[in-house]
């Protein structure tokens, strides 16, 4: 609860109207026949939603490098609106990520974001943005989780390092069960916002 996730995010633009086809397309664009992106309405809480699910539709998705994912979003079909968005916050959230392991941001491997479904959750917020005519996004404080989250590099605490990184100056709240904000989110968040109120 209030706290940030890349499908998420995907899941409300698309509920707010977005169109599915225009998300689908950006992100075919990107990693042609990789991935489905899937919708259908749950139920959490007694109340309705819009939930996505990114799926793997080849095998042995490789674990791209933030030099990598670079090369693909600027040889992609996209709108450039949306190209820009997505480049800006793979930067961003590779930047972090580099802090956090101490290596270069070109260097940086996508593992616990899985690049594929990192490209399709961070190209389909973009392209969600852009079919809805969006130019300005505001948030609230976010709310980051506590305990335990089992990832490539071991056992580490909530919320992960790489959401403290890119946590840095916004307004958070601390508590709640479980991994509540990711780094995809955040670097969504902090990428596309211009204020937090």
């Amino acid at each position: 609860s209030a706290g940030i996730a890349g499908d998420m995010l995907l899941g409300a633009l698309l509920d707010a109207g977005a169109s599915l086809d225009a998300v689908r397309s950006a992100v075919a664009a990107v990693v042609p026949g990789e991935v489905a992106v899937r919708t259908s309405t749950v139920t959490r809480a007694g109340l309705r939603a819009l939930k996505v699910d990114v799926e793997p539709v080849a095998e042995g998705h490789p674990h791209r490098s933030w030099a990598r994912i670079r090369t693909l979003l600027g040889s992609a079909d996209l709108p450039a609106t949306t190209r820009d968005r997505a480049l800006a916050v793979f930067a961003r959230l590779a930047d972090a990520e580099g802090r956090v392991h101490g290596i270069p941001a070109d260097d940086v491997h996508f593992h616990e974001v899985g690049s594929w479904d990192a490209i399709a959750d961070i190209v389909g917020v973009c392209s969600a943005l852009a079919d809805l005519g969006v130019s300005r996004v505001t948030a609230s404080p976010v709310a980051l989780g506590s305990g335990r989250a089992r990832a490539a590099h071991g056992d580490l605490p909530v919320p992960v390092p790489a959401v403290l990184e890119l946590a840095r100056g916004w307004q958070v709240l601390a508590g709640g069960e479980r991994e509540l904000a990711t780094p995809t989110g955040m670097a969504l968040l902090r990428t596309l916002t211009d204020a937090c109120g």
